[in-house]
């Protein structure tokens, strides 16, 4: 518990909290200035049960970025200043001593998501939309879902990869998974060996896009795909594994 909660005091120190909160500002004064007539789907973009869940998708963009960005240099920067070495003198395994840091990393992002879904909270508020405020808290448990695969994967692959090896991969992973059903329609007409290569390829893509797309789905009164849920928490656990799993020499 002490390794996480250090990571926490850590992010805190960095103000991640603090951009987190002025970024889910930004986005709610956006969508709360006139729109005028826009519509999408025939039904003006001011209607909540189609507002809401664009929201929802933005805010686990930015909470899955800012994911991201915390997790990805915890891992290399508690070895680069020899923290570690004070956890090894105290009889820690390595196993502990990365779970550890991948917990910090998952409550962190978890604390920012919260920040940026208290935002969607006031604007329904300000909207005069109360009566959603129950789904909306709901719907944050998704994001929990998100951004706890990000963070699992981002600190699986630092504890082996370098820093920006770990970014590269993660990037494709993050674009990838937010944007996946666009990827499977964009690729649901090809054919021949490279076609079905790619789709494959797409299938191990996590379904971060799926996974944002049922606190819509609970807005708007549409069944939850339980198949989605059940697959994020399995990268989860995967990448829990290797967290457990993978050593680093400067041990």
């Amino acid at each position: 518990m002490e390794i996480t909660l250090n990571v926490i005091r850590e992010k805190i120190r960095k103000k991640m909290l603090y951009i987190t909160t002025i970024l889910g500002i930004v986005v709610v004064m956006i969508f709360s200035t006139d729109m005028g007539s826009l519509t999408i789907g025939g039904k003006n973009i001011k209607d909540y049960y189609v507002l809401i869940p664009i929201l929802i998708n933005i805010v686990n963009f930015l909470a899955g970025a800012i994911a991201l960005a915390m997790s990805i240099s915890t891992v290399p920067n508690e070895y680069e200043r020899r923290t570690s070495h004070l956890i090894w003198s105290r009889g820690v395994s390595q196993s502990r001593y990365h779970m550890g840091l991948a917990m910090g990393n998952v409550l962190v992002s978890w604390i920012s998501g919260i920040i940026l879904y208290l935002t969607l909270g006031v604007f329904a508020i300000v909207n005069s939309y109360t009566n959603i405020i129950g789904m909306i808290i709901a719907a944050s448990i998704f994001m929990l879902i998100y951004t706890a695969i990000i963070c699992m994967l981002t600190t699986a692959l630092s504890i082996k990869l370098p820093t920006v090896v770990t970014g590269v991969v993660m990037i494709v992973l993050f674009a990838g998974g937010a944007f996946r059903s666009i990827l499977k329609l964009l690729t649901a007409a090809l054919t021949g060996t490279g076609g079905t290569v790619l789709k494959k390829l797409i299938s191990f893509i996590p379904d971060l896009s799926g996974i944002s797309k049922q606190g819509g789905n609970l807005i708007q009164g549409k069944p939850v795909n339980v198949h989605v849920i059940v697959m994020g928490l399995l990268f989860i656990w995967i990448a829990g594994l290797g967290i457990l799993v993978f050593r680093r020499k400067e041990a």
